[in-house]
């Protein structure tokens, strides 16, 4: 998603609750994209060290 676009449009029109909705759904999205980082990493530390362990 454009969030730059979207807070834009939002901020010529003055809705300040949107731009908050805009601001929460992206930190969520950050977070979750942080998760997934962090579980990609796990899933190969495993992998690697299940190769090893043969």
């Amino acid at each position: 998603m454009n969030w730059d676009s979207a807070k834009k449009h939002c901020t010529e029109r003055n809705w300040q609750w949107t731009l908050d909705l805009i601001n929460q759904a992206e930190q969520e999205m950050q977070e979750l994209e942080q998760n997934v980082k962090r579980l990609e990493d796990q899933q190969k530390a495993q992998r690697l060290y299940n190769a090893c362990n043969f």
